[in-house]
């Protein structure tokens, strides 16, 4: 199978021009008339293609789903690590028969159509992957792994987040960072996005820095989607928070393409 599975471009709005000056304004205007261009995907549907497998498991396809989206993501923009991690989506990709490798293409077209959603006006903040993740029963209950509802991570974000606090970073066009060390599939992070964004009216894009991790490398691959499509500049590593023993780390397109404003924050400039 070629290695461009997850090669396809979505249909682009229409763009208006912002003049170089006003481009360093922090704050974001709501309501700005943007649409998404194209039919959002329900979960419902997505879960529907999931059921469609017949030689592996619902769990199995669904963590390999992911990888391979992940990486593909990856290997556009994270040279550094792009030979490593193509082998591993060989390897994944390889077993499967071509009509199952169809199966993982068109469930990660409506993933990456969902999530990247968010970015637009009728686009809605979620934690989809992790809604997905439990209703596969792919979590891991004997672990305790449970994901937080999204309107709790919300609630949370709002308390966390003290509007006048973060609206005065942004004023200054400085950087609000945040840290979730056992991040699950990024609801948490997620939420904070959607507050910054539709609440306190704040471009996290360019006035937000998160970083965060799990033990689990599922949860690694389904946070570094969401917080990739969402556009949120992050690094979210495959790490024991308790012994601080790294594995892989993830660097999301709206870090890499901002490198020389966020970073003072990447540590991880090595492969781990």
């Amino acid at each position: 199978m070629p290695p461009f599975l997850f090669d396809f471009t979505l249909k682009k709005p229409n763009m208006t021009y912002v003049p170089e000056q006003e481009k360093s304004v922090a704050r974001i205007k709501p309501d700005t008339g943007n649409s998404c261009p194209y039919s959002i995907p329900k979960l419902d549907e997505i879960f529907k293609l999931i059921e469609r497998a017949y030689t592996v498991s619902k769990d199995k396809l669904l963590s390999d789903t992911f990888e391979c989206g992940a990486i593909a993501i990856s290997n556009k923009v994270d040279f550094t690590q792009s030979d490593e991690r193509e082998k591993r989506y060989l390897q994944i990709i390889n077993h499967y028969k071509p009509d199952e490798q169809k199966l993982i293409q068109d469930i990660f077209t409506k993933v990456y159509a969902l999530l990247s959603s968010v970015v637009y006006d009728n686009g809605v903040f979620a934690d989809y992957l992790g809604e997905l993740f439990m209703r596969s029963n792919v979590g891991n209950k004997t672990a305790g792994q449970f994901f937080t509802p999204f309107h709790i991570s919300s609630f949370m974000a709002k308390c966390a987040l003290d509007e006048s606090q973060v609206k005065a970073i942004a004023d200054k066009d400085e950087i609000i960072t945040i840290n979730d060390p056992c991040c699950g599939s990024g609801g948490m992070m997620l939420a904070a996005a959607d507050v910054l964004q539709n609440d306190y009216h704040i471009n996290y894009a360019r006035n937000c820095f998160i970083e965060c991790a799990d033990i689990d490398i599922r949860c690694v691959h389904m946070a570094y989607l969401q917080l990739s499509l969402a556009g949120i500049p992050a690094v979210i590593l495959h790490r024991d928070s308790l012994t601080m023993k790294t594995w892989s780390v993830w660097k999301t397109p709206a870090f890499i393409f901002q490198y020389h404003r966020f970073a003072k924050y990447d540590i991880y400039r090595r492969t781990v």
